[in-house]
């Protein structure tokens, strides 16, 4: 059986090159990129103002997004995460886990064959498979670290390391 902790570290490794990959297309790199200005893109799409500036400014939206993440799946194993309240962990990373381990499956699986899901042309298959890998592996670990921290922070099971103080009766 996986450690939580482990998951988490896979889950973040599995982040990074995608976090990298982006951060390199904000600053202006274009290897796999397609052709165009993504700020003006957005712009364009009507994202909120601070989206383009950010995009501008060399920081991508969903590179923030892949640090956001990983500070989650610290909060579902650092003991500090314990502290916050449950459903406020447990939704999100349930619903992670379901949602980004199929698509991350999926976007990987069928990106070598030029498939996309979305708008999306242009970039080279190995962007696909970075992605994909970024979000199979975000959601597997946040299924991990999810299971893990309902059962650390369940009540009445024995083990309520970090649920907080037991009810007074």
């Amino acid at each position: 059986m996986t450690k939580p902790s482990t998951a988490a570290w896979a889950g973040a490794a599995a982040l990074a090159p995608y976090a990298m990959m982006k951060t390199y297309w904000a600053f202006g790199g274009t290897a796999g990129k397609p052709a165009g200005d993504l700020a003006a893109q957005l712009e364009a799409n009507g994202a909120p103002d601070v989206l383009v500036w950010m995009e501008r400014h060399g920081l991508d939206f969903t590179a923030v997004g892949a640090l956001a993440a990983m500070l989650f799946l610290a909060a579902l194993v650092m003991p500090w995460g314990a502290r916050l309240p449950r459903w406020s962990l447990l939704v999100p990373g349930w619903a992670g886990a379901l949602a980004l381990t199929p698509y991350g499956l999926v976007t990987m699986i069928a990106a070598p064959f030029g498939l996309t899901v979305g708008d999306a042309e242009g970039w080279s298959a190995w962007v696909g498979i970075v992605a994909g890998l970024a979000f199979a592996g975000l959601g597997i670990a946040l299924g991990v670290c999810s299971r893990s921290y309902q059962r650390r922070t369940r009540r009445g099971a024995g083990d309520t390391r970090g649920a907080g103080p037991a009810p007074t009766v």
